[in-house]
């Protein structure tokens, strides 16, 4: 049986681990190849305040046509971080190429996070976010990005579950079939994940510890096992817990070791506990 094939398409940043250098090694990790299409190069992850970028836009079309000249599909097309609001025309133009009717659409609509947009992003990347969530059929948008997608105010209180339920069904009338969202505000020292298929009706949530430490990439490594466990045939309320027990554990021994918060959490000592896991499961 041949080695199932991930097409990522997010930002490099060759310091803190986010995005690819997140991505490539989870998801490896899980038996799974990842094959890499960045968006950008960036010296360093945004956290550090200053870094330099080279947006790979020009360069992306012409990797497109090579692989559909050496005729490469993929079981399933993965989007994170984009450079510019731009680029989601060429990731539309990516899963309109390589997909076949079994290949998972997963988006991660990385533009946003405690209630604004990243800084290098403006208003116009929700709207075309919105286009790309249409070809989706997995989303993982965490709350803040969940409320932009569908216009709606955010606050930092506690959704009522009536109104997190509401919100998963609202996301998949914009296209996805399976909502994924995560950071949910819930009770001051944990946070939520909650997850909606609308095929099977079924609404699931799971609560983890809130640890305190905040560094960049965590939603990337979620998504990445996300991504992993899908492509192994689990189900979504299985999928949560899965990646949410992982990004909890690699954040909290991040945090015990002490280490820079910018520089990501620490996920090669981890990646152990996550083919545990994967064992478990």
């Amino acid at each position: 049986m041949s080695t199932k094939r991930v097409l990522a398409i997010h930002d490099l940043c060759s310091f803190g681990r986010c995005s690819l250098t997140a991505a490539i090694p989870v998801i490896s990790a899980m038996g799974i190849q990842v094959c890499p299409f960045p968006t950008a190069l960036f010296s360093n992850n945004l956290t550090y305040g200053t870094f330099t970028c080279t947006d790979c836009t020009p360069d992306m079309p012409q990797f497109m046509a090579q692989w559909q000249k050496l005729g490469y599909t993929y079981d399933a097309v993965y989007s994170g971080f984009l450079g510019n609001a731009e680029q989601i025309s060429l990731v539309i133009e990516a899963i309109n190429r390589f997909h076949r009717t079994d290949t998972v659409i997963i988006v991660d609509p990385a533009m946003a996070d405690d209630g604004k947009l990243y800084p290098v992003f403006t208003g116009k990347i929700v709207t075309s976010m919105r286009t790309l969530v249409q070809k989706a059929d997995v989303i993982t948008p965490n709350y803040t990005e969940a409320t932009m997608l569908l216009n709606e105010p955010y606050t930092p209180q506690a959704p009522t579950t009536k109104k997190i339920q509401r919100l998963c069904k609202d996301l998949t009338t914009l296209g996805p079939s399976q909502v994924i969202i995560t950071s949910v505000p819930c009770d001051h020292d944990k946070l939520k994940v909650v997850c909606y298929n609308a095929r099977t009706m079924i609404y699931d949530e799971y609560v983890i510890p809130r640890i305190p430490f905040a560094t960049c990439g965590t939603g990337d490594i979620f998504t990445s096992v996300v991504t992993g466990a899908l492509l192994q045939n689990k189900s979504l309320s299985a999928t949560i817990r899965w990646a949410a027990d992982f990004v909890s554990y690699a954040i909290n021994y991040t945090y015990k070791a002490g280490t820079d918060s910018r520089e990501g959490v620490q996920l090669e000592p981890c990646l152990s506990y996550l083919r545990g896991l994967q064992q478990q499961n």
